[in-house]
């Protein structure tokens, strides 16, 4: 297939989305008469074109769709909830955010052997506020939930992706120094 081609079933596909809100790749493909791992070539070209837009798009679970770019997150909030303020989290809940944030995908179990005490509770009220979700189970005895964080938590900081988290060891060695000045004085 040639470029021109390629570049018309992209243009196609964008439509297509628009109406149709998500769609299926298999469908996709069949429709095109192509594999799906070209469609998905296809469709990482898509994905590419609109990095850098209002919209992007995703390709999760065999489905792809549109969604607000998590850079104009805070934007569009505000927009459509121009009522309600943004709550601020506990500091349990901010604690229980910063382990699942740095350590993800994490259990329980494991937040709770960091924090000492119970986070059941917590991660309900995290998972309420979609800053965290299950993102699977852990491949052991009981087959615990992992948690990882959601684009949503990085509309909450305002970033665009978990590698412009502060980074935890220069943060450490900061609060270090600050404790040490403390004692001494």
């Amino acid at each position: 297939m040639n470029r021109e081609n390629i570049q018309i079933i992209v243009k196609e596909i964008e439509a297509m989305l628009y109406l149709a809100s998500e769609l299926e790749v298999k469908e996709l493909a069949k429709f095109y008469s192509i594999n799906v791992e070209k469609m998905i070539e296809y469709l990482e070209r898509l994905e590419e074109k609109k990095k850098n837009c209002g919209i992007n798009l995703k390709i999760e679970k065999g489905m792809v769709y549109f969604e607000t770019n998590p850079k104009y997150g805070e934007a569009v909030h505000n927009f459509f909830n121009q009522e309600s303020k943004p709550k601020k989290l506990s500091r349990a809940a901010m604690e229980t955010l910063s382990i699942i944030a740095y350590k993800q995908p994490v259990t329980k179990n494991h937040i709770e052997s960091i924090r000492g005490v119970s986070v059941e509770r917590v991660i309900h009220n995290l998972e309420e506020k979609d800053l965290v979700y299950s993102s699977g189970k852990l491949e052991t005895i009981g087959r615990p939930n992992l948690y990882s964080t959601t684009d949503n938590f990085l509309n909450y900081l305002n970033i665009d992706d978990l590698t412009k988290l502060p980074n935890y060891t220069e943060i450490r060695e900061e609060l270090g120094t600050v404790e040490v000045v403390i004692t001494k004085s």
